[in-house]
């Protein structure tokens, strides 16, 4: 049977009109697609109130029907309600499916990883109802929603270091991961149970509009954590808005550089996933093999099992 996507706003609002062009761009794709109850709304910065977007979130992930949840933006939002998500969904039971989003959605993905699913991070509705036909992001979604997998090689970085790994993909955006530090959902406890079914762990990190020192904290407070240890391989995504302060000795990416020199693990600069107009997808929760080597980096993911099906235009 067929399943569907189910628009969600766990957490900022975004203008209606984006989120009923990107439902229209999937139908014509082929896909089903059902729009949340409150998902067009507004309740100050919010989509909806905390009830209603949790209520909204746990349907979606409980409904049988529904393969893939895709959010209409981030924002901030989600570390209100994370848990209350996650109780309403183990008691109706988790449907498998996978949430796309990225950025505040960095929270919905780490619930799915505690619950045993997979999830994409990328693009939502404004880009969904914007990006050019041909433009990589879309069409690299595409691909992942037709149960595809993904390679993507992109241009060495002097920073990287060479090196080949299999693991699963985890991460996300750098901020929302530190913030969950210590819960449930902290990046650690993920990496750990990965670790006890004897699966290595490639994180994936991206920030936005960060102070380099700030950035620097959070990379510090991993490696204190254990989590810098305890992974296979490291991606680092595009940290947009994100100055360099040449105070704090070298170029953000450089500071990166410095914190994980530690360890022997590949490490992969400048993949293009974040918070900017090219935001490549990339599924999390998967088999991902990362090879990086003085002429390249190359990134590749098992598909999805979404299970959408869809139909011919």
């Amino acid at each position: 049977m067929s399943k569907s996507i189910r628009i969600i706003s766990p957490a900022g609002a975004l203008d209606a009109t984006f989120t009923e062009q990107a439902a229209a761009r999937l139908r014509a794709e082929g896909f089903e697609v059902t729009i949340a109850p409150h998902a067009l709304g507004r309740w100050g910065r919010f989509s909806a109130t905390p009830e209603e977007r949790t209520a909204d979130a746990v349907a979606a992930l409980t409904d049988p029907d529904v393969g893939l949840v895709l959010c209409t933006r981030g924002g901030y939002g989600l570390q209100q309600i994370i848990d209350r998500i996650e109780s309403g969904v183990r008691a109706h039971g988790y449907n498998g499916a996978a949430v796309c989003g990225f950025s505040d959605v960095t929270e919905l993905h780490q619930l799915i990883a505690r619950l045993g699913g997979v999830s994409i991070h990328g693009v939502m509705c404004k880009p969904i109802a914007t990006l050019s036909d041909n433009g990589e992001p879309w069409q690299a979604l595409q691909r992942m929603l037709h149960e595809q997998p993904c390679d993507y090689t992109i241009e060495p970085s002097p920073l990287n270091r060479v090196g080949e790994v299999a693991g699963v993909l985890r991460g996300g955006n750098l901020a929302v991961l530190c913030g969950l530090s210590g819960t449930p959902y902290d990046i650690r406890r993920t990496i750990d149970a990965d670790r006890e079914q004897g699966r290595c762990s490639i994180l994936f990190i991206e920030d936005v509009g960060e102070y380099h020192y700030k950035i620097d904290r959070m990379l510090h407070q991993l490696r204190l954590s254990g989590v810098l240890e305890r992974i296979s391989g490291l991606i680092v995504g595009q940290f947009a808005d994100c100055d360099d302060d040449l105070e704090m000795g070298g170029t953000l990416p450089e500071s990166i550089a410095a914190v994980v020199k530690e360890y022997d693990y590949p490490v992969l600069f400048g993949f293009p996933a974040g918070h900017v107009a090219h935001n490549m997808p990339l599924p999390l929760g998967v088999e991902t093999e990362l090879t990086v080597t003085k002429k390249a980096g190359r990134v590749t993911c098992a598909a999805l099992p979404l299970g959408l099906e869809p139909r011919t235009p």
